[in-house]
């Protein structure tokens, strides 16, 4: 990737790289670590006081995570490019939930998604699901020539 950048900044290619990947990891840092006590306090429907001790374990223990690529001596932009692609697993899902829920007449009442919005997630599930299926598969290739 890096020599991608080198024609338009030369030597400093490394460093810019190098900046794009902290500044990557450091903006998802903060809403990551936070996503999973919010759910937890929306599920328990409880006020979301990231000061109790609860809370702030979960935070550090999902910060250590962090660490999982430098104590097993992993390449990092290996598992940079397999934690996007496996991302991707989670939109269709999100489509497939809005649809659920949103066809649920109990739950929706006179919000009850009409035709045209249905067909119009009818067609982001099978484009999102096509995504994720060729991410899955060229996550597998890629392992699979780095360790067959």
């Amino acid at each position: 990737m890096i020599t991608l950048l080198e024609p338009l900044v030369g030597p400093f290619a490394v460093s810019i790289f190098a900046i794009g990947i902290i500044a990557a990891g450091v903006s998802s840092q903060f809403p990551n670590v936070l996503l999973l006590p919010w759910l937890l306090c929306d599920y328990t429907q409880s006020e979301r006081n990231m000061t109790l001790t609860k809370y702030r374990i979960l935070v550090l223990v999902i910060s250590l995570m962090g660490l999982v690529v430098p104590i097993f001596g992993m390449r990092p932009v290996l598992v940079l490019i397999v934690s996007q692609a496996l991302q991707s697993v989670v939109l269709p899902l999100t489509i497939g939930c809005i649809l659920y829920l949103g066809n649920r007449k109990d739950l929706m009442r006179e919000f009850k998604n009409k035709m045209t919005m249905n067909i119009v997630l009818g067609i982001l599930l099978a484009l999102s699901t096509f995504t994720t299926y060729k991410g899955v598969i060229g996550v597998i290739e890629k392992l699979g020539d780095l360790f067959g």
